[in-house]
């Protein structure tokens, strides 16, 4: 974890880049870091996009928050490494080309492994600089997603941020959220967009809740706003995916994510494009279910795709009541 900054470094935005290893083409993979040190003494965040390469929207969301913060109005320091899985994003791919691991799911990787285990490793040790991290995620190239994941440590840093939905949850093994708790570094995930679906709406979020996030930290002045009127905090939440392939018809578009849904309501539909005949449907599967990731009215599909995701609003709780106050 981070010294407090404390003059060590004059206020600015700088750009840097770590080699990581060298490619059989040639090539050095790199990583780009950001680092914006304020005027002030506080402390350091670290920001990630595009640890999954289909999720476009992270790297857009690191790119507009970093450029909205002035160095002059910024206490302590903010580093950010907007795209963390550069071939994976160049290949628009959840997993990277040269290897097919998944690279949030090998944290703290190995300097002298595979390719994304070194990209781990070396994202691992920029992540050590940082008192508090968020890893900036979306959804992938066809579907619409908005929560935050809300961890005991970094539980300002979830409600400032002011998603309407929170997933509480021990993080998942290999993860970067896992790798930061582990060494004492308060965290998030935001899950925001994608798809190409909304994107406006969900890009302007991510820099009003990023700026109220950095205001709950103190490394921006005035008090956080209260951005939701409510924050649901779900304890159970589960993926649906397809078994077969064709074409995606949703009957919950991306402008009714939040919403409560009865148990036993078709959420989409699996079409053969090919003889129109209705081979799958994809079913809410609590007796209340709140819809948190989904699709346009249509998209393509293949077998094991995210088509919905849904939380069990009969388990659901407050924050308030999750801690006790």
């Amino acid at each position: 974890m981070s010294d407090t900054t404390a003059g060590t470094a004059e206020p600015g935005h700088t750009i840097e880049t770590v080699p990581v290893t060298r490619l059989g083409n040639g090539h050095t993979l790199e990583l780009t870091v950001h680092r914006v040190v304020g005027a002030r003494p506080g402390p350091t965040l670290v920001a990630f996009g595009g640890i999954h390469g289909d999720e476009a929207m992270g790297p857009e969301e690191v790119r507009r928050l970093v450029s909205s913060v002035d160095p002059a109005e910024l206490s302590g320091t903010l580093v950010a490494v907007p795209v963390a899985n550069p071939y994976a994003y160049d290949a628009m791919s959840r997993f990277t080309p040269q290897d097919g691991l998944n690279l949030n799911r090998i944290f703290p990787g190995d300097p002298g492994g595979s390719v994304t285990e070194q990209l781990a490793a070396a994202l691992a040790e920029i992540m050590l600089q940082g008192d508090h991290f968020i890893d900036f995620h979306s959804s992938g190239l066809y579907s619409t997603v908005e929560y935050s994941y809300l961890m005991d440590d970094g539980r300002e840093m979830a409600t400032s941020f002011g998603a309407p939905l929170l997933y509480h949850h021990a993080p998942y093994e290999g993860t970067s959220n896992a790798w930061a708790i582990k060494n004492g570094i308060s965290s998030t995930v935001c899950e925001l967009g994608g798809g190409g679906q909304l994107t406006d709406a969900f890009l302007a979020k991510a820099v009003r809740q990023g700026r109220n996030m950095l205001k709950a930290l103190g490394m921006l002045d005035g008090e956080p706003e209260t951005l939701v009127e409510r924050q649901t905090v779900m304890t159970e939440l589960v993926t649906l995916r397809p078994t077969k392939g064709g074409a995606m018809l949703s009957h919950f578009t991306p402008d009714r994510l939040g919403e409560v849904i009865k148990g036993g309501t078709v959420l989409g539909q699996v079409v053969d494009p090919y003889t129109f005949d209705v081979v799958e449907e994809l079913v809410a599967p609590f007796d209340s279910n709140i819809l948190v990731l989904t699709r346009e009215g249509y998209t393509r599909t293949t077998p094991g795709d995210y088509g919905f995701m849904v939380g069990n609003a009969g388990t659901t709780t407050t924050v308030a009541e999750l801690f006790g106050r």
